[in-house]
């Protein structure tokens, strides 16, 4: 019995240790720039887009593969805080019950549902990510299949959203003369940035770029699985996409049965990559989609013995 040494299969997306250097500057960056922000001085405005324009290439560079979403957390933040101020706003206007409160409320309203919205497509594209790569890995056979627990992530996104509204008010009642508001408003901010890094750098050192299955919008490929489950997406000839017809086959070791695909055109027998799932040429060195080192000895699922397809007897017909 011929024993498989599989190598490290090829991953989707390759995941790259985040550069807590390239982290840092881009937190320190962005820190002046809440500081140049805050400073009465007149050039005060000039000196806050240059810090801008700084930190957003410095965030390019610490997180490569995610940096896009932090345009995501931008519009968060925004909508978040402008609604959280217009509320604070009308709840301070002076006026009739007819007056521009009942019109700050609903812009308040809207601007909030507004962050809700983005902020749940955020949690949903991150969990997307990871659903996805999960079941990449169980198709590959990976013992255990990749998994990335996103349970604080998720309540740093929850944190991020409640830290930007309480910013927004503090930030209101700073403006409209308590002076002593304003560091309260400064920890804050100080705190959505800490928060902010963190939600971008977990995705980036688990997740790396989305695999290119996810990027491009395209189904995973038909499986064996989903063929001996009777699923609608059943695999064809990887030589000529024409359709296969099915051989049930005895293992050798425990008469326990598997399908093997038959094509008729090309004449070749088509079997399931051991590590990927996916179908392929019985008799290929290496697979073409997970590049794993193949041999002529099929894997049995039940009782893990190898056996060339030639001992694997076909069942009786009906």
């Amino acid at each position: 019995m011929e024993t498989v040494v599989r190598p490290a299969p090829a991953v989707a997306s390759a995941v790259r240790p985040v550069d807590a250097t390239k982290i840092a500057m881009a937190a320190l960056a962005m820190f002046a720039t809440l500081v140049v922000g805050l400073a009465p001085d007149r050039a005060a405005p000039a000196f806050f887009i240059i810090g801008l324009v700084a930190s957003t290439l410095l965030v390019r560079r610490a997180f490569p593969a995610m940096w896009l979403y932090s345009l995501w957390l931008v519009a968060l933040y925004v909508f978040t805080f402008i609604g959280a101020s217009l509320f604070t706003f009308s709840a301070a206007v002076s006026g009739p019950s007819l007056g521009p409160v009942p019109i700050l409320l609903a812009a308040s309203l809207a601007f909030e549902v507004i962050a809700l919205y983005i902020g749940l497509s955020f949690f949903a594209e991150i969990k997307s990510i990871r659903d996805f790569r999960t079941r990449l890995s169980i198709a590959r056979g990976d013992k255990p299949p990749e998994y990335t627990r996103i349970g604080l992530w998720t309540l740093a996104l929850i944190a991020f959203f409640a830290a930007a509204n309480l910013s927004a008010v503090v930030f209101v009642g700073w403006v409209r003369g308590a002076g002593l508001l304003l560091p309260v408003h400064a920890g804050l901010e100080g705190l959505l940035i800490g928060i902010g890094m963190y939600l971008l750098m977990l995705p980036e050192s688990a997740f790396g770029a989305p695999p290119e299955e996810f990027r491009e919008g395209i189904p995973s490929p038909a499986t064996f699985s989903s063929a001996e489950a009777g699923g609608s997406r059943k695999p064809t000839c990887p030589v000529c996409q024409g359709p296969l017809t099915w051989e049930v086959r005895h293992c050798p070791s425990c008469a326990r049965t598997r399908e093997v695909g038959w094509c008729p055109t090309s004449e070749v027998h088509v079997v399931d990559c051991e590590f990927c799932r996916r179908p392929v040429v019985y008799g290929k060195t290496v697979c073409p989609h997970c590049k794993t080192e193949l041999s002529d000895a099929l894997r049995c699922r039940h009782c893990e013995a190898h056996a060339p397809l030639r001992e694997w007897k076909a069942a009786p017909a009906a």
